[in-house]
């Protein structure tokens, strides 16, 4: 009786270890697993970055391709394309696009771009209050919303003849005259797109300019300077060539693409950038004076000359923006032509100016009034709609 009760309990007490051994073996086996899966590696996203007519930022973005993967885990890929061969029929086969900021209408018009999210305007590393005020207020918006963040700014910004087309020099002469507090549009009506190149502000401007063939500084291109009335203060000229990155539309990677937008628009990143393809300006106060945003030959008292002249172009209220509308291009060079035609072939002011306007009319009907005027009113930022 004796060996059976003690056999019973050698049986009971295996059992009993079987069991509590079986269970610490079922936990160890999913702990494992949890650990498992906690290590697992962050899932590759592979953003896509299409770049428009400087083959050189493509290169230089994807220089970083190793210092953003060690940061998210992701990749990215840039690619340099020319914007002639950009349909913009279709979706952009790219989850950012960098662009000179003359093509922002067409892009933002067609819908084709996303806007800024919030907290990526609020995030602390971008610091977006650094960027200067009439690029944030003016350049960044369409519709009312910001679409972009910029990269650099283009040279006539400060110098209206730095690089740039002739037109531009005069916008700058009549800037100072032409925008006002009675007028919502400077260079259309804002309501039936009727050119006011003619007007008299352009017809003196043109005029001033024809009488100033002034050289301008080394390193900034030459041609007439910028001309004002002397009581008025010069307007600064943007949206032509100035440097803009955005989220598109198409991307299916929109979380990991605007990450991607704020890093590369931070201070750091943006100067790296700078000082691989080079010709802008910076965007922000606290790089001003960078070293990495100028030729190598300027010394520091040139950097900070340069420094207060962006402060006192960009830090304001007014700037004239070229209007981001479709067909920006074809605007500009029928005035360009008419400072040509005027400077080559002494034709008067108004004569040049009224030829300008008539081609401005043509293109406007050829592309849509009712579109260009919606597109030129988001531009101004009169309607969201």
């Amino acid at each position: 009786m004796l060996q059976m009760v003690n056999r019973t309990k050698t049986i009971l007490f295996a059992f009993l270890a079987a069991l509590l051994g079986g269970c610490h073996g079922e936990r160890t086996a999913s702990d494992s697993r949890a650990g498992a899966t906690a290590a697992a590696p962050r899932a590759s996203v592979t953003l896509r970055v299409l770049v428009v007519n400087e083959s050189q930022l493509a290169d230089a973005i994807n220089h970083l391709r190793g210092e953003w993967t060690e940061r998210t885990g992701g990749e990215v890929k840039a690619q340099s394309v020319a914007w002639k061969d950009i349909d913009l029929a279709k979706p952009i086969d790219a989850d950012l696009i960098v662009f000179p900021s003359r093509y922002f209408g067409d892009l933002a018009g067609r819908d084709l771009l996303r806007p800024v999210r919030g907290n990526v305007l609020g995030d602390e590393a971008l610091d977006a209050a650094d960027i200067f005020p009439l690029v944030r207020n003016d350049l960044m918006k369409w519709g009312g919303q910001t679409m972009v963040l910029p990269l650099g700014i283009a040279p006539s910004a400060i110098d209206p003849t730095a690089n740039a087309p002739k037109s531009i020099a005069l916008l700058a002469a009549a800037a100072p005259h032409a925008i006002t507090n009675e007028c919502i549009g400077v260079l259309f009506d804002s309501e039936t797109m009727k050119p006011r190149i003619t007007e008299k502000p352009f017809e003196e401007a043109l005029s001033a300019v024809l009488k100033s063939p002034l050289p301008n500084r080394e390193g900034l291109g030459e041609g007439p300077t910028r001309v004002a009335t002397p009581q008025l203060a010069p307007i600064s000229i943007i949206g032509c060539d100035d440097r803009l990155i955005a989220v598109t539309a198409s991307s299916h990677n929109a979380a990991s693409a605007f990450k991607l937008l704020a890093w590369l628009a931070q201070a750091d990143i943006s100067s790296q950038l700078a000082k691989a393809a080079g010709g802008k300006l910076p965007p922000r106060r606290s790089l001003a004076t960078s070293a990495a945003w100028y030729d190598p030959k300027l010394s520091a008292t040139d950097r900070g000359e340069r420094g207060k002249e962006l402060e006192a172009m960009l830090g304001g209220q007014q700037a004239l923006v070229i209007p981001r509308i479709p067909g920006t291009d074809e605007y500009l060079a029928a005035l360009d032509d008419a400072v040509k035609s005027a400077t080559a072939d002494k034709v008067p002011a108004a004569a040049a100016l009224q030829a300008a306007a008539a081609r401005w009319e043509k293109i406007t009907d050829t592309l849509g009034r009712d579109k260009q005027r919606a597109a030129y009113q988001k531009h101004l930022g009169i309607s969201g709609e």
